[in-house]
């Protein structure tokens, strides 16, 4: 609890995660603290395979993680609209109590202590931001087949806003039950983060945490990791957008 003491004392706390498995100082589940048995919400706030209204982008082919809606602008403040690099947005809601692992076998005490640890921090109340650094690492990747490709995150997201959309009634009771069935839909547990941002449709030399950081400390590092700048100046903006609200 004593690491936790300093964190509860900030009104507000984002967390930044390179998605799709492109780093290994700082891999997606440690930065996002995630975990495979986690069931945690996560409310999704905006994506790139959204609209700005908050429906689907109909440019967005079937399993197309990489769409980049270009159009959209993180200052417009509209829902949904996230840089291109972003692949979404979602925060968890601040818990008075957390859920503590069940009782285990010593063999287990390592995967409990790490659930704990997710559940913990979660409890504080996080916006998480995930970010795609694959088309800004300086070395190009290898595209996967098709049949190798995993679900990820913008293509459960897209999923999940298709399930919202086909639920679609008239009548004041079926609009409730749609606002209900929209929410749910908007809802990721720890879990399904965790998977669907594991790995994409490529294989990447995991150089994201330098670029999505823009690590400037030589000439070469600059030029290498200038791409990763304007995550960097987003964090910059989120951060003074939260002080100045």
């Amino acid at each position: 609890d004593e690491f936790l003491v300093p964190l509860r004392n900030f009104r507000k706390r984002i967390a930044y995660a390179n998605a799709y498995g492109t780093d290994f100082q700082v891999p997606c589940q440690t930065a996002a603290f995630l975990n495979d048995n986690s069931g945690v919400c996560h409310f999704l706030i905006g994506a790139r395979c959204l609209r700005t209204d908050g429906g689907l982008d109909e440019n967005v082919e079937e399993g197309a993680e990489r769409k980049r809606c270009d159009d959209l602008q993180a200052d417009t403040g509209e829902e949904g609209a996230v840089p291109p690099f972003v692949v979404a947005v979602l925060r968890t809601d601040k818990q008075s109590q957390t859920q503590s692992p069940r009782n285990s076998s010593r063999q287990n005490a390592a995967s409990d202590d790490l659930l704990q640890m997710s559940q913990s921090l979660d409890a504080l109340g996080w916006t998480k931001v995930f970010v795609d650094m694959r088309d800004s690492i300086p070395v190009p990747g290898l595209r996967k087949p098709s049949w190798m490709c995993p679900d990820s995150l913008d293509d459960l997201i897209k999923k999940r806003e298709e399930v919202s959309d086909d639920s679609e009634g008239e009548g004041s009771d079926e609009v409730k039950n749609k606002s209900l069935r929209t929410s749910t839909c908007r809802m990721l547990t720890s879990q399904d983060l965790s998977r669907s941002t594991a790995a994409g449709d490529s294989i990447n030399i995991p150089l994201g945490h330098t670029v999505m950081v823009a690590n400037s400390k030589s000439e070469v590092y600059k030029q290498m990791n200038f791409q990763g700048r304007p995550v960097m100046d987003k964090l910059a903006h989120d951060i003074v957008m939260s002080l100045e609200n």
